[in-house]
């Protein structure tokens, strides 16, 4: 399947979009009309094997998008992100209003979450050979900061324009924060004045080891015109997970 085809083809009538779920609807349309013998599934789902320390378990985790091809046998998962800045703006005859989602370096994980996904994800009856992690964002933090340079606690995590990101998994930067206020893994401290750190749980503590390397490569989707000074520019980044 062709995804820069799908890219090229939704850039020519919607540049922006109301929502994550706005964008997703919207893909899943062009994936049908492009290839019209295809089903589409939207949110399967399905429970993939996700490591924690040194154990595996079984976690619900829904696919964004699902495309089978019945004929062969053959399913493309595929995972959506859309990250956007606030702004408002009108395209046409419809008004956005666009959210301010902030919290980059939650994103930055889920961003891998997702590559780690797309990789081990198994879809019953059919087999994987290929699956596609997009991402589309206003919000330049992602496309131009190299957190790798910084002392942040997603350090690790950044998937800047030019970078690779490297199959093994580091995890948080818990050298970031001081150690007299939090604590950090499933063992409650001896000292009852600390708190636990959010990235110890819930879907914060998975080890997302990869199986391949992936280059960072950010290209432009489209530019909103919002005033006179201000445009507002939209960049994708497309990971192509190949099985």
């Amino acid at each position: 399947m062709n995804f820069n085809r799908i890219i090229d083809q939704l850039k020519q009538t919607r540049p922006v979009f109301h929502s994550e779920d706005d964008l997703k609807l919207a893909m899943a349309i062009v994936i049908k009309e492009l290839y019209p013998s295809y089903e589409i599934r939207l949110e399967k789902p399905i429970q993939i094997r996700m490591k924690i320390k040194d154990d595996y378990v079984l976690a619900r985790a829904p696919i964004d998008i699902v495309v089978l091809d019945s004929k062969h046998k053959i399913a493309y998962p595929i995972e959506i992100k859309y990250k956007t800045k606030k702004v408002d703006v009108v395209v046409g005859d419809e008004s956005y209003s666009l959210a301010n989602h902030g919290a980059n370096d939650v994103g930055r994980y889920s961003f891998r979450k997702d590559i780690y996904r797309v990789e081990n994800v198994d879809i019953e009856n059919f087999s994987i050979n290929q699956g596609f992690v997009f991402i589309l964002t206003n919000d330049r933090g992602y496309y131009q900061n190299d957190v790798s340079k910084k002392n942040s606690l997603d350090v690790h995590f950044s998937f800047h324009h030019g970078m690779t990101l490297k199959a093994e998994y580091v995890g948080w930067n818990y050298k970031r924060l001081p150690e007299n206020k939090y604590y950090y893994n499933d063992t409650f401290p001896l000292d009852n004045s600390l708190k636990k750190h959010w990235t110890a749980g819930k879907e914060y503590v998975y080890k997302l080891d990869l199986k391949s390397d992936y280059y960072i490569e950010w290209n432009n989707y489209s530019v909103l015109i919002v005033n006179d000074s201000k445009d507002v520019h939209f960049k994708y980044c497309l990971i192509e997970v190949n099985r």
